[in-house]
């Protein structure tokens, strides 16, 4: 269409171009207006050519902008609903505009349409204000970058979340930011390897009671607050009396399930509080936080009483177990951990010494037992099992 026109314009400026040679030519006069005329339109016809030659180029570049568009859409569109993580878009308030498939499936639901009928907002998707404002904190100051939380859903639906996200702005100098942008990524599964990977470093494998490196973490730290309040403390060392002679007697499966229901004569025997640990073959340690020589000394016989109790059998056979239990308590502000361990130790060696299946006390002065003569540091040694 724009060629035949622009030849039907060529002719008629031929034409008269033509008819303006010829009289010219005859000697015929020729007004002035009619030569403008014709240079005029031979001038416009030029520029029309060139405005329709850019108007094309212009309608090619943009045919290839819109094909491109399109291509990054279709690519944009199957990243979105291919990908695993979920990804959201919100408005500027946080309600939500739009969810992939596997945002909706991690809360349970079948399809983002579902999704979006049940949760409105992003804040919805947190279990616990502090995270929420946590999130709000770190998009306001820039972008939200591996945000760890516990994400929740309707229907009681829970689970480890990691948020990264954006605000969407015109420009890159644009306050007014209309949207944002963001990715969720299911991380319940590294959460729970993470912390029993934790659970397994920190605790013993038979009893579920905390290893001897993480006691002593503990501890230690227990002793360095009791010592900046000025609050009581006590550690008691427990041993199983004739321990070898119940692997020998009956192998070290039973001694195992000795040692495991000795475990749990100890934990029902204290407080949450209280930390009790493995510290390695037949002998255990409990922190008692708060509590004096005398409240650990009811915390001792309770023990003996529950360990009393305690009946495992062996093919068979009943086999009963009896503690011996060494207590030390923190009376000054300069006693450390190693130094409640050597004094418990040698209370301990005092309950062996005068019977077993009994408690001792270490006083500074020596451990003194009812009815015993005192036992001090020097007259430490070892004795039998």
């Amino acid at each position: 269409m724009k060629k035949e026109v622009f030849q039907k314009e060529k002719h008629v400026l031929s034409q008269a171009e033509a008819s303006l040679a010829a009289s010219q030519r005859e000697g015929l006069p020729i007004a002035p207006a009619f030569v403008a005329l014709v240079k005029g339109y031979d001038r416009l016809l030029r520029q029309s050519q060139r405005l329709v030659t850019m108007g094309d180029r212009m309608q090619q570049s943009l045919t290839v902008l819109n094909r491109d568009l399109e291509a990054s859409e279709v690519k944009y569109r199957g990243i979105f609903e291919n990908v695993t993580e979920g990804v959201y878009r919100c408005d500027a308030q946080g309600a939500f505009i739009e969810v992939n498939p596997a945002l909706s499936g991690m809360f349970g639901f079948a399809e983002p349409a579902v999704f979006l009928d049940a949760i409105g907002t992003i804040r919805e998707l947190f279990c616990h204000e502090a995270d929420f404002s946590r999130y709000t904190a770190q998009l306001e100051s820039g972008n939200v970058r591996h945000l760890e939380v516990k994400a929740c859903g309707p229907d009681g639906v829970s689970l480890w979340a990691e948020f990264s996200a954006s605000r969407v702005c015109d420009t890159a100098c644009d306050a007014n930011c209309n949207g944002i942008v963001g990715i969720v990524a299911d991380v319940t599964e590294r959460k729970t390897m993470t912390e029993e990977m934790c659970r397994l470093a920190r605790t013993d494998s038979l009893t579920g009671l905390w290893n001897r490196g993480y006691f002593m973490e503990l501890a230690t730290r227990e002793i360095a607050r009791s010592k900046r309040g000025k609050l009581s403390l006590s550690l008691l060392i427990i041993d199983a009396d004739y321990f070898k002679g119940i692997n020998d007697a009956y192998g070290h499966d039973v001694g195992d399930k000795v040692l495991v229901a000795l475990s749990g004569a100890l934990l029902d025997s204290v407080r949450e509080v209280d930390v009790v640990g493995r510290f390695g073959g037949e002998e255990f340690v409990v922190l008692l936080p708060d509590a004096a020589r005398n409240d650990a000394c009811c915390v001792a016989e309770r023990i003996l009483e529950g360990v009393r109790q305690v009946v495992v059998d062996a093919g068979g056979v009943q086999v009963s177990v009896a503690v011996s239990i060494g207590l030390a308590s923190l009376e000054s502000g300069e006693e450390t951990l190693d130094g409640l361990l050597k004094f418990a130790d040698i209370a301990l060696y005092a309950a062996k010494k005068n019977g077993r299946d009994r408690a001792e006390v270490y006083h500074r002065s020596g451990c003194v037992c009812a009815g015993q003569a005192a036992v001090s540091d020097t007259e430490y040694q070892d004795v039998g099992q």
